[in-house]
């Protein structure tokens, strides 16, 4: 029977007088394995059996006869199955064991479990005839009772060990269609009756369960009847529906229960014996080894019913018990009494590795070419090392040796890592469990189809393997040393000249058995669903193929047919060392391009962790090859560790080990030179002893299994791990000068560092990536890198260690020729670099108190910043921008140098200035230092500065370029700079459109030109520039070629000029906002003055007139208010009359005449009309139609704030602080504004007085807080004394002209009249 998908697998005997069995074993095959099977035990929850497989055995087909040797001989084929081992089995892996005619005279072990044992005895009877029964049959079925009765139904005293063989028995019936036909053995001359009906054959049947059924209500029914009919028996093999059930559902369903029925005696009687064992743990002449052998048994027994998981612990528990029992023994030195001391294979492989002359070496040193490394996981023909057998547990008879106490400790638990491995694999639904038990290092194995594979628990057998496989070392050379000890003990070792060369081959041996051992693990472990997703990554890292050689073409040929075949990922090659290989053969994977590589299709679950852990396999075989390059003088030009050298240390330093010897800075023994290929010892896999031949070999190794290892870590999406082998595959690529792919990694892996916060490797992989720019003639992006790392070496002063060599360059790193290197590569750029400016700069502050000039207008700071780059740097400009803050347009001013400068190691004090003028608070935005092409920034706008790739940066510059936003800058203009004020036009005429006026008085400055460029902050405003025009003043208007703007020509100094500007409003606005920009020129340089101010529009007083009609006259009586509560006085007033008006009203005395909120003024006009002349024209009879009330006005609050800047500008010219002027008025004006209410204003009206209250109340504080310190006390105490003393008085100040117009009741007359 065909059952190799499944090693759950129990035996079933069976006896066939009659020669029934080629009949029926067709319809048991359709009915075979046996499924859904549940196993309720009392101390365990239940478990269910999918399938079962059941292996037939006749009884007495084998001779019982056996040695000792083949009793307890384990078969391949059970592959776990209880008490297997009584047979060997046939090379097929079909096991057919016969049990004995006599249970009772067959020998037992006193080992249980070491037996094979059938779970379930059948008896096919055929009989249709109940005479020939009972005459015949039921006398065989009687002894054959008498000799197979199971221990469950013996009533005699037995033996619990039976009960580890404990079994069932069932009698089958078997009816034929025709019993016409003559069905026998050789040996049997018994004829059944032609005429047998089927109601003798029912008679029989009931006359068998009334023979041996037993006669209580609960024996258990051991008769079964199946029926065959004549038309099935042409039925082929595979199942046909329409076949008849005939009993078969009864005999399947008797069988599964007595079947589990034997399980579960055998599974109750393991238990106790285990149970008894493990309580004798403490008394002298316990074995753990006859009590692994007991407790195996109980998990081969699980393991043969499908019980996967229950086996798997079991052995588990088995490995822990292991270790303990180790640990033990080594604290009590008794280890010799239950292990051997070494392992026979190993201690013949060392012995031969030290002769004189071994075919290993002679081999490697015939070899003149390079084969092929690998062929993805495939490994050159090494089917005799050791490591390649590992899974093998029929290599050697384990049960025996550790009954025995002849095994060692390294065979022990390599036994048991089989074991776990294949019930592992078994879980994971891998096609042939057995498979992986036959010795076949170089054979693939076939797996069933992806989707069926369980990927998790392949990825758990890796983890176990990687585990396993880094523990094991210590084991091997233990074991080792351990075989040789007894020969070198007073003797010479033959073939070993020193300890040295004798310590390199036990690493040799390691390194094989370890490397053909992890190559094995990953062939198990292969599935096509990792496969397909490797393929894109790894043809971005291969290159072209190449035609493989003979010998490649050979080891080739046993690849997997459903896996690609590639040649090594990264091959080295004279050519390509001349020839850099074009970077679009080599993308970086780990960037975010790398998603698209994979296969657009959902991953099966467990992938990821399938590949991650392949990942830790390939790179535990890298280690191993790093290893033997090193010993073998191949590893000095791998690793990134060796492109760069610790940036913190000096190359001059030494190690001084506690042996005396010397170290250099690698860490190589001065006295220890390499080996030499020609002295290979133990290195029997083909693949390493390439590694140790060549350098050639040992790079194409060492790249072909870290491309393997990245691409695996970009499925297992383990990014870190990722760009880590990305930086080894860099290294690399610099090494064979393929810089254009080197600098494609090392561009992403500086990121990576620096984002991890791995400055070490950072700084090396900077140094690395800009090197690879210089050669290939980068200058843009070596700019940026040499930036990069010169910021990351200032910010890596502040450790403890000082700043080391960088690959190919000696001693620490000359910062001052790097950053020159830098600057002259961005002197041939067209555009310009940016750098953040905290990294190469510290301490960078402005000085808040600015300085005026003495002869010109504008202003000027100081900015400290401390080179931090140790050299001198030629800063060709420095600039800093200062944005208002309490100004919605939030005006910008640029401070600069005048010539370039010369930034010395440490603190440096600059001096930029400006030639713009915007009073008003400011904070520092943005510092720029340009040198070449290269432009250091501080911007702190964003609160953040970035590195050279994007990142930001969170440490102590963010820290300064946050404080240094925090800086605020007061800009006043001194006494005599240039000013322009802007204000209302003073004459106000109702029936024309208003204007703004604006006022440029000159100062000092001899102005050549001028340009007014001015601006409507306010929505729905509109200055209609070309209508302006000189109010007052000589200079003339030039130019209104441009909106918004007046060209202007020379003004004379200490000259003023003003302009009036109409403007229109396009809505009902209260307050209008104007910016003016003036640019002026003076001795050939530019200035800026900027002033922006808010205006009222609203008038300030509210005209109403009521008319009374006389026969003779109209009366108009005007009442004047205020319009916004403000008081106000009324100055002069008329209303002249008119070619045909005569208007006659009160005088006014020149008296002001006060108008408050509820007191408006009444005046009274007597209109009459007066006689046309009759040549006047109907034009002038329009005009003198129109009749005009003016009246002269001044605001309160506007009389106050003009008083009290006169009262404070008079005193303060004549003081030491009459440069504050400007700044004080302002601000002064600003304060009354905003201070005096309605109710001042009132008292002020009435009693004529203005209270100039406190230094404290007008806040002076706040506004001085812009001054220098010692400025500010001495103009402080000067604002303290000016307010106690001075009470002013109001006076009449300048008016206001508003020209109204009354509208007459009646038309003027027409020229007819």
């Amino acid at each position: 029977m065909d059952q190799s998908a499944s090693s759950s697998k129990v035996t079933v005997e069976y006896i066939d007088p009659s020669g029934i069995y080629p009949v029926i074993s067709g319809h048991l095959q359709r009915n075979l394995p046996l499924r859904n099977l549940h196993w309720n035990s009392a101390t365990r929850p239940l478990r269910s059996i999918a399938s079962l497989h059941i292996d037939l055995v006749e009884a007495g087909v084998q001779s019982t006869s056996s040695t000792t040797t083949a009793v307890l001989r384990e078969p391949a084929a059970q592959n776990g199955a209880p008490g297997a081992g009584d047979k060997q089995v046939p090379s097929t892996g079909d096991t057919h064991l016969g049990s004995n005619v006599s249970a009772k005279r067959e020998r037992r072990h006193q080992i249980p479990g070491l037996r094979q044992t059938p779970y379930l005895k059948l008896f096919f009877l055929r009989c249709s005839d109940l005479d020939a029964y009972r005459s015949i049959h039921r006398k065989q079925i009687r002894e054959w009772i008498r000799e197979n009765t199971p221990p469950s139904q013996s009533t005699a005293s037995l033996n619990t060990q039976e009960f580890h063989d404990a079994f069932e028995w069932l009698i089958v019936h078997v009816v034929l269609p025709d019993d016409g036909q003559s069905i026998s053995r050789a040996s049997n001359t018994v004829n059944a009756d032609t005429k047998t009906s089927k109601r003798g054959s029912a008679a029989v049947t009931e006359k068998v369960r009334a023979d041996f059924n037993g006669a209580s209500k609960t024996a258990v029914d051991r008769v079964a009847k199946i029926q065959i009919t004549r038309d099935s028996e042409s039925v082929p093999p595979a199942r046909n529906n329409e076949e008849p059930l005939a009993g078969w559902e009864e005999f399947i369903s008797k069988t599964k229960a007595l079947v589990l029925s034997s399980f579960d005696l055998r599974v109750t009687q393991y238990e106790e014996d285990i149970k008894e064992r493990d309580a004798q743990r403490n008394i002298p002449g316990w074995n753990f080894n006859t009590f692994f052998v007991l407790k195996e048994g109980l998990a081969r027994a699980f393991e043969s019913v499908g019980l996967v998981e229950d086996a798997l612990t079991g052995y588990q528990e088995l490995a822990l018990g292991l270790t303990s029992i180790i640990e033990i023994e080594d604290d009590e030195g008794q280890r010799g009494d239950h292990f051997k001391s070494f392992t026979d294979e190993l201690s013949a492989e060392l012995k031969q590795a030290l002769q004189t002359e071994t075919p290993q070496r002679q081999r490697l040193k015939e070899k003149s070419t390079v084969l092929s490394f690998f062929r993805n996981g495939q490994t050159n023909d090494n089917g005799h090392v050791l490591g390649s057998n590992i899974l093998d547990t029929n290599r050697k008879p384990f049960r025996e040796l550790i009954l025995a106490n002849e095994i060692s400790i390294f065979d022990f638990r390599c036994y048991l890592f089989a074991k776990e491995v294949s019930l592992l694999l078994r879980l994971a639904n891998v096609s042939d469990s057995s498979d992986f038990d036959e010795s076949s290092a170089s054979g693939s194995v076939e797996t069933a189809k992806s989707d069926s594979q369980d990927l998790l628990l392949l990825a758990e057998v890796c983890r176990r393997a990687t585990e396993f496989l880094a523990a094991s070392g210590r084991m091997i050379r233990d074991d080792l040393r351990s075989s040789i000890h007894p020969l070198s003990r007073g003797h010479a070792t033959p073939g070993l000249s020193s300890v040295s060369t004798f310590d390199d081959t036990i690493e040799d041996i390691l390194a094989c058995w370890t490397f053909s051992a992890a190559q094995r693990i990953l062939q198990v472990t292969r599935t096509p669903t990792l496969t397909n997703q490797l393929q894109p990554l790894l043809r971005n890292v291969s290159p072209s193929h190449e035609t493989p050689s003979p010998a490649q073409s050979s080891a080739m040929d046993h690849h997997r047919a459903d896996l690609p075949r590639r040649s090594s990922s990264l091959p080295i090659h004279a050519h390509q060392a001349t020839n850099p290989s074009s970077p679009d053969k080599f993308p970086s994977i780990t960037s975010p391009d790398a998603a698209r590589l994979l296969p657009p299709t959902s991953l099966q679950t467990g992938t990821q962790e399938l590949a991650a852990q392949h990942a830790e396999l390939e790179l535990l075989k890298r280690r191993i090859i790093a290893d033997v390059g090193q010993r073998y003088g191949r590893f000095a030009t791998h690793g990134i560790r060796s492109q760069a050298s610790d940036p913190f240390r000096s190359n001059d330093m030494e190690e001084i080990a506690l042996d005396g010897t010397v170290s250099n800075i690698n860490g190589t023994q001065n006295d220890h030179n390499p080996l030499s290929a020609d002295l290979v010892n133990g290195l029997q896999d083909q693949d390493l002893e390439q590694v140790a031949h060549s350098n050639e070999s040992f790079s194409k190794a060492y790249e072909d299994l870290t491309a393997m290892a990245l691409a695996l870590n970009v499925v297992g999406e383990r990014r870190r791990s990722a760009e880590s082998l990305t930086a080894d595959l860099a290294s690399c690529r610099f090494r064979l000068k393929d810089y254009s792919t080197a600098a494609s990694y090392f561009r992403q892996l500086a990121t990576f560092y620096y984002n991890n916060d791995w400055m070490r490797l950072e700084i090396s992989m900077l140094d690395v990536y800009a090197q690879c720019l210089q050669h290939l003639d980068r200058k843009t992006d070596f700019c940026q890198a040499g930036l990069q790392l010169l910021a990351r070496l200032i910010s890596a002063r502040g450790t403890p260690y000082r700043l080391g060599g960088i690959n190919e360059r000696q001693g620490p790193v000359d910062v001052g020729h790097y950053l020159q290197d830098v600057i002259d590569a961005s002197a041939r750029l067209q555009q310009t670099i940016s750098a953040p400016l905290h990294s190469f700069f510290g301490h960078v502050s402005l000085d808040p108190y600015i300085r005026h000039f003495d002869n010109q207008d504008g202003f000027k700071t100081c900015l400290k910043l401390q080179n931090l780059m140790e050299t001198r740097l030629e800063a060709q400009e420095v600039r800093v921008k200062i944005v208002g803050i309490d100004t919605d347009q939030h005006d910008e001013i640029w401070l600069r140098t005048e010539t370039s400068e010369i930034l010395q190691p440490g603190a440096n004090l600059i001096t930029v200035q400006t030639t713009t003028m915007s009073p008003g608070w400011y904070h520092v935005e943005l510092i720029e230092v340009r040198s070449a092409n290269i432009l250091f920034v501080s911007n702190t706008a964003t609160l953040t500065s970035e590195n050279l790739f994007g990142q930001p940066i969170q440490n102590e510059a963010h820290n300064q370029v946050s404080e240094l936003g925090k800086t605020h800058v007061l800009v006043w203009p001194d006494e005599e700079a240039l000013c322009v004020r802007l204000s209302l036009s003073r004459s106000i005429h109702l029936g024309k459109p208003r204007s703004v006026e604006i006022v440029v008085s000159t100062g000092r400055n001899q102005i050549t030109q001028g340009r007014l460029v001015l601006r409507a902050c306010s929505a729905g405003l509109r200055l209609h520039t070309a209508d302006a025009e000189i109010w007052s003043g000589d200079t003339p208007i030039s130019a209104k070629s441009q909106s918004g703007s007046l060209d202007l020509g020379a003004f004379d100094a200490a000259s003023e000029i003003s302009i009036r500007v109409p403007y229109g409003l396009e809505s009902d606005l209260a307050n209008i906002k104007v910016r003016i920009e003036f640019i002026y020129t003076v001795d050939g340089r530019e200035y800026l003055h900027i002033h922006s101010k808010a205006l009222n529009v609203q008038l300030p007083l509210n005209v109403n007139v009521q008319d009374n009609f006389q026969q003779n006259a109209l009366f108009s009586n005007f009442k004047i208010g205020t319009a916004n509560s403000i008081p106000a006085r009324i100055g002069e007033y008329n209303m002249q009359s008119t070619g045909m008006f005569t208007v006659s009203m009160s005088h006014s005395t020149g008296e002001p005449l006060e108008i408050f909120p509820h007191q408006p003024l009444s005046l009274v006009a007597k209109i009459q009309r007066s006689a046309l002349d009759t040549q006047i024209t109907q034009a002038d009879l329009a005009s003198q139609s129109k009749l005009l009330l003016k009246l002269r006005y001044a605001c309160l609050d506007k009389e106050i704030s003009t008083v009290v800047e006169d009262a404070l500008s008079v005193p303060l010219r004549k003081s030491e602080s009459s440069d504050l002027i400007r700044l004080l008025l302002t601000a002064l004006s600003q304060v009354i504004a905003s201070a005096l209410s309605i109710h001042d204003l009132e008292t002020i009206a009435l009693s004529r007085e203005i209270p100039m209250g406190t230094f404290a109340q007008y806040g002076w504080e706040s506004i001085l807080a812009g001054l220098r310190p010692e400025k500010r006390a001495i103009i402080s105490r000067w604002l303290v004394d000016w307010h106690e003393v001075r009470i002013l008085e109001s006076k009449d100040t300048s008016t206001r002209m508003l020209t109204l117009l009354p509208e007459a009741s009646y038309d003027p007359p027409s020229l007819e009249d």
